[in-house]
């Protein structure tokens, strides 16, 4: 007992920690599983009953920015059993919850930290100052359970592209906001922000922001986003964070988003354009199975239920539900799972950069010619259609603004056959014509 004690105890917190683990052996051994009983026959032929401990304390405790992970040594046969127990040791540890992992061949009783304590805070500055020569193609995450920093590399084969998702208050745009400002600090790329709450904006000056500024007006965002697709297979062009968040809103109220990052998600390595998407919820809803299928690495915050941690992640054993918030993250890529804590900006930093820096808007790409005429020999052909004798019956307005919607979205007008199929699908009266499809192009172009 003594030796555990010693093993355990820290200096800050007495015998917390050993008081801990004594209560987890304990609930181990009221459920009947911390040691059993087995027959010994030697070779004269005598038998005598030997204990055989099947669980034991592998040493040690590990604190993590968010957790006290108290580590055992399990016997295989056991770990189904001990794996179903985390609200018994919730119960008996008197915390909300707590939880079982598997960690090599440790298994791991996580509980977690209390809140407030300020020592704790992982900031970007102390993130950054572990390891502050980090490679260009990287970005900057946090640190992990061991108190090491952790960046992921987009430039990887096996990496690419990023989501990160988490319900409000995950911390989902904190990380980003420390992605966008690792890349800037280690330099050597460019960053495009797309950000409809404007969360990037403190961000937006630096020098290596592509066109200038923040895009955070959808059909801003839907111009620049369209004009990185169809810069695809023009030649080397050089690397670039893509930073899109809050994609389910975008693509709500601009629906070719959709089509311009996919584009980029299943061809935008190729000429150095890596995305990195931010959502609340999984976004294969949003961008379908296929473009998410293109997205390896997954950055996981807190979610609602197993089902939004399996859709977030595409694997059911990560018990993304269960995280704190605030900065506690899963990072998945294929097979591996990795635990951390996304390093915060402090905002003294965020002003600071923003004075050094300061914010811009940026230079949204113009649409080709070729669109606007199309747009205008669309509105000839239209008037001249409308010049016959017989006076032209009415128009209903909606026919009228669905058009201008179109129009809005995809700068030219729609065909004689997009406007006979919306009619059919939504008046009683049938679908338009052509020389009717022609006269509402021509009122909603005016």
């Amino acid at each position: 007992m003594q030796v555990l004690r010693s093993l355990l105890d820290h200096n800050r917190h007495g015998t917390h920690y050993s008081d801990r683990m004594h209560r987890i052996l304990s609930v181990c051994k009221d459920c009947g599983i911390l040691w059993h009983e087995e027959q010994i026959t030697y070779g004269n032929g005598m038998t005598e009953m030997r204990r055989i401990d099947d669980i034991e304390p592998a040493g040690s405790v590990r604190v993590t920015p968010r957790h006290e992970k108290y580590g055992l040594r399990v016997n295989p046969r056991m770990l189904p059993k001990l794996k179903r127990m985390a609200p018994q040791f919730a119960y008996a540890l008197n915390v909300v919850e707590a939880d079982v992992e598997v960690d090599g061949n440790v298994v791991y009783v996580r509980v977690p930290r209390a809140d407030g304590a300020e020592e704790d805070i992982v900031t970007f500055r102390r993130a950054w100052s572990i390891a502050p020569d980090i490679a260009a193609g990287n970005v900057l995450l946090g640190i992990d359970d061991d108190h090491h920093q952790l960046v992921v590399e987009l430039t990887s084969p096996t990496n690419v592209h990023a989501a990160v998702i988490g319900m409000t208050g995950s911390g989902k745009s904190t990380l980003m906001r420390t992605m966008i400002l690792s890349a800037q600090m280690i330099g050597d790329v460019r960053v495009a922000l797309f950000d409809p709450s404007g969360g990037f904006r403190p961000l937006s000056g630096h020098p290596s922001v592509w066109r200038g500024g923040l895009f955070y007006m959808p059909d801003d965002c839907e111009r620049g986003l369209e004009a990185l697709a169809q810069s695809i297979g023009r030649g080397s062009e050089k690397l670039t964070y893509v930073f899109v968040d809050e994609v389910p809103e975008l693509i709500m109220q601009q629906p070719s988003i959709k089509d311009h990052l996919a584009r980029l998600a299943q061809a935008g390595r190729h000429a150095g354009l890596h995305l990195v998407l931010g959502a609340q919820h999984p976004l294969s809803s949003d961008l379908g199975p296929v473009t998410m299928r293109n997205v390896a690495v997954r950055l996981v915050g807190r979610v609602s239920d197993r089902t939004a941690a399996y859709n977030a992640s595409g694997r059911n054993d990560t018990g993304a539900w269960k995280l704190l918030g605030k900065g506690d993250f899963l990072v998945v890529n294929g097979s591996k799972i990795r635990h951390f804590q996304a390093a915060l900006i402090q905002q003294r930093t965020l002003s600071a950069w923003a004075r050094r820096y300061p914010p811009r808007s940026p230079r949204v790409p113009v649409r080709p010619k070729s669109s606007k005429r199309a747009l205008q020999k669309g509105t000839q052909r239209a008037q001249r259609a409308n010049s016959s004798g017989r006076p032209p019956d009415s128009i209903p307005p909606q026919v009228i603004q669905a058009i201008r919607d179109y129009l809005g979205e995809h700068g030219e007008p729609p065909s004689l056959n997009w406007v006979y199929r919306y009619t059919k699908e939504t008046l009683p009266t049938g679908g338009f014509n052509r020389d009717k499809a022609r006269r509402a192009i021509a009122r909603a172009t005016e």
